[in-house]
């Protein structure tokens, strides 16, 4: 476990606790390793300063301190205590040392044997633990579960609650791709809706992959809904436990004692039980199913996951002032929103140049090129540790920036000011050979897919757009597309057929609009909106026609477009500024500063951004 040095600024004692160095960061504090003076190790959270002045994130904080004590400590981490240092309050607690599942899985592979047998009968022991001690998780997830020496702890009881209809029903909480049916859907969530995330979670285990993918959260959440899992490499028994506990109806699953007699090979009424109908807690004690429409069958579309996530009920984006955004206009432009990852305090990175943002089995790294220490490197944020480095030599100022997966290996590609185009296995000491593809002076490169072939898309200053292949560099393919040097270009859908692309004089699409302007930045929104950047002012135009349909200012710093909360955001100007692309409405920022980012960039969900002389990554989508 990564122990980073405390900042300036940054509490050397508390609560009798030396801080030793700073552990990680979440969406609501700081965890920091104290030791006392037995020399005992704890682990102290921390409530984020930016957080000070939102109630309901300080409600939310202090709540999980009483919650996690209620549970047996051989389950969790033992509460120790808890106050406020500085004004901000934090929580004392026994420090687990060992990896999170999600980092364990990531950085060895799957578990076999005894080690995932070891782990079912853990975590099911530490949800009916939970469930007895008349509480839901709600946030039941790989990064939730730490494996310590002595077996695996639950912990993170942030948006946990007491069993009952009052406090369960109707606000969506928790990670889209663990959450179950009915947490989607806005329903009351029970002790089954952490049976639903505990089966997602062993599987992750099981397979390396989360089980209903890691593409966009409409498409994870549409299949959560509607799609039969597939748990084919997932070993028996296990298997036939997780199918039952994955059941979309809640009335249908086992409860975690069920559960674990099943894994501990009880038979006969025991065993039996894992398929008996499951009432909440407060509907068994009231003698009603409290609304949970048992025996009938759900059914869910594409369309009702489209309508949910327009309502705003999932919490993918994290509004830091409390409640939903208010009608367009009256946001106040100080409203803090995202879950940043690491915090405040990324690598140093004075000279970046370009970015990009990429994923490697389902974690998000970003890679960037630092012109001033003349090296490439790649960052994973949300442990905020430098994954690799590659130092120059010669070294030639980067012009743009891909970061993909490439048959299984994670690849940095870039484009310098001499034309070239150039890649790095991150496994590789050393890049791999280059190739020119342009005449000379700087390119700008999009990825996306090309026919059949995964493919780089690269703006040259003659106007035209080559394609090369990202398997091999070979050049596939040029397109004349345009007078002029080419200054920026996207791919909208992934299809070379969405290719637009912006120069000195503006961009143009497929049907060859032009629209006027020297084009600094190019984004996509879908197959139709395209936010195109002139003169300090993003305007959002009909990809076909040409018409511009809305303006935003977002000044002299970088812009980008992210999908997340159910609508593409557009993110620059002072302050990083979001807005909803489609009807213009300012939904806050990510900064808490008038600060801006002269370099950007998306993927899934994540934005990275140069902020002054530190890298800094919000996620959009996902709270946890």
């Amino acid at each position: 476990m990564e122990l980073r040095p405390l900042l300036a600024g940054e509490p050397r004692e508390i609560e009798g606790h030396h801080l030793l160095g700073r552990l990680g960061d979440g969406g609501q504090g700081s965890v920091f390793l104290g030791k006392d003076a037995a020399g005992r190790h704890v682990a102290i959270k921390v409530l984020h300063a930016r957080l000070l002045t939102n109630d309901r994130a300080t409600r939310r904080f202090l709540r999980e301190s009483a919650t996690a004590a209620q549970v047996a400590g051989f389950c969790t981490a033992k509460v120790y205590g808890s106050g406020l240092v500085d004004g901000r309050p934090y929580i004392v607690s026994e420090f687990i040392d060992g990896p999170s599942l999600h980092d364990l899985v990531f950085d060895g592979g799957p578990l076999t044997g005894g080690q995932l047998e070891r782990l079912a009968v853990g975590t099911a022991t530490a949800l009916t633990a939970i469930h007895g001690a008349g509480i839901v998780h709600r946030d039941f997830k790989p990064s939730n579960v730490l494996m310590g020496p002595d077996g695996p702890r639950v912990i993170d009881f942030g948006i946990a609650k007491a069993m009952d209809a009052s406090t369960t029903a109707s606000s969506v909480v928790g990670t889209p791709g663990y959450m179950a049916p009915e947490q989607i859907a806005g329903e009351s969530v029970t002790s089954a809706g952490d049976i639903f995330s505990w089966a997602s979670t062993m599987a992750f285990a099981a397979t390396g992959t989360p089980l209903f993918g890691r593409d966009s959260i409409p498409a994870v959440m549409n299949r959560i809904l509607n799609a039969e899992p597939d748990l084919s490499e997932v070993p028996r028994p296990l298997r036939g436990v997780l199918e039952a506990c994955l059941a979309k109806d809640p009335a249908k699953r086992p409860t975690a004692d069920d559960v674990l007699m099943r894994l501990l090979g009880r038979t006969g009424e025991q065993a039996a039980g894992a398929t008996r109908v499951l009432e909440p807690e407060s509907a068994r004690r009231r003698g009603r199913t409290g609304g949970l429409l048992a025996g009938k069958r759900r059914k869910w579309t594409a369309a009702g996951v489209g309508v949910l996530l327009a309502a705003g009920l999932v919490v993918g984006l994290v509004w830091r002032g409390g409640g939903m955004p208010a009608a367009s206009g009256s946001v106040a432009t100080n409203r803090t929103i995202g879950v940043e990852l690491g915090g405040s305090a990324g690598p140093v990175a004075r000279g970046v140049a370009a970015m990009a943002v990429g994923n490697r089995k389902g974690v998000a790294m970003v890679a960037y090129a630092d012109d001033v220490a003349r090296v490439v490197r790649v960052w994973r944020p949300e442990a905020n540790g430098e994954v690799r480095t590659l130092k120059y030599g010669t070294y030639t100022p980067v012009s743009s920036m891909a970061l993909a997966d490439v048959a299984g290996e994670q690849t940095v590609f870039w484009t310098d000011t001499g034309g070239k185009l150039r890649r790095w296995r991150v496994d590789q000491p050393a890049q791999g050979p280059w190739r020119q593809v342009c005449p000379s002076g700087g390119a700008r490169m999009t990825a996306g897919k090309w026919r059949t072939r995964a493919a780089l898309f690269i703006g040259c200053p003659d106007g035209t757009v080559r394609i090369a292949d990202m398997a091999t560099g070979e050049l596939i393919g040029q397109e004349p597309r345009a007078k002029g040097p080419v200054t920026a270009l996207d791919l909208g859908g992934g299809q070379d057929t969405e290719l637009v692309v912006g120069t000195a004089k503006g961009w143009s699409g497929t049907r060859g609009t032009l629209v006027p302007g020297s084009v600094r930045w190019l984004a996509s929104i879908d197959q139709n909106l395209v936010a195109a950047t002139v003169a300090g002012r993003t305007s959002v135009h009909n990809a076909a026609t040409g018409r511009q349909l809305r303006t935003f200012s977002t000044g002299k710093g970088g812009m980008a477009v992210v999908q997340g909360h159910g609508h593409p955001m557009i993110v620059g100007g002072d302050g990083l500024t979001v807005w909803n692309a489609r009807t213009g409405e300012k939904l806050g920022r990510l900064l808490e500063s008038d600060a801006w980012a002269p370099i950007l960039a998306t993927g899934d969900g994540l934005l990275a951004a140069s902020v002054g002389n530190r890298l800094r990554a919000w996620s959009l989508v996902d709270e946890g």
